[in-house]
């Protein structure tokens, strides 16, 4: 586990923490790596990281890089017919997988991903998404309600939609210890 420390401005010291919150680090005044934003003090010890509060976007990027996770932009881009769109993840209620094709489904519509289904749950890790069966992904954000089901299995409720979602018996233990159940 990787211990830090940040000598910026509150508001950047707010990004930081944001960020490093998914990765596997806790802040200490013993660290480990010290991120300092250009016109603070440099500890004279240590390994330090220096950044321009203009950087923000690659510093939080390069600390993914380091911890080996996948860093996430804030939007998702969906192609629907000819076109291209970004998502916010907030508004994606679930991924479905069919055929070759992954679509990530809002509520008003579906659209074509070219990530594949292993990619997308890899890179929204620790992003309030789960894989629940083979061909699905779900914001736990946007489960209306949890239903027990059938042969050890649970059945999504989901705002936004009139669709249910299945979590088949291989999913299930993950789904209950993502959600602390």
């Amino acid at each position: 586990m990787l211990r830090y420390k940040i000598v910026a401005s509150e508001e950047k010291r707010f990004e930081i923490q944001d960020a490093m919150h998914n990765l596997d680090t806790v802040e200490s005044d013993f660290p480990d790596l010290t991120i300092v934003e250009r016109g603070y003090p440099v500890p004279e010890s240590g390994f330090s990281l220096l950044f321009s509060p203009d950087e923000m976007h690659d510093l939080i990027r390069l600390l993914y890089d380091l911890s080996g996770l996948k860093w996430v932009p804030p939007v998702l881009i969906g192609k629907k017919h000819e076109t291209y769109e970004p998502l916010k993840l907030e508004d994606i209620i679930y991924f479905r997988s069919s055929g070759n094709s992954l679509y990530a489904c809002t509520e008003q519509k579906a659209y074509e991903m070219k990530q594949k289904l292993f990619e997308m749950e890899k890179l929204l890790a620790y992003k309030n998404f789960i894989r629940v069966n083979k061909s699905n992904i779900v914001n736990i954000m946007k489960i209306k309600e949890i239903i027990p089901w059938f042969g050890g299995k649970i059945l999504l409720r989901l705002y936004d939609t009139e669709e249910r979602i299945e979590v088949t018996r291989n999913y299930v233990k993950d789904f209950k210890q993502f959600l602390d159940m």
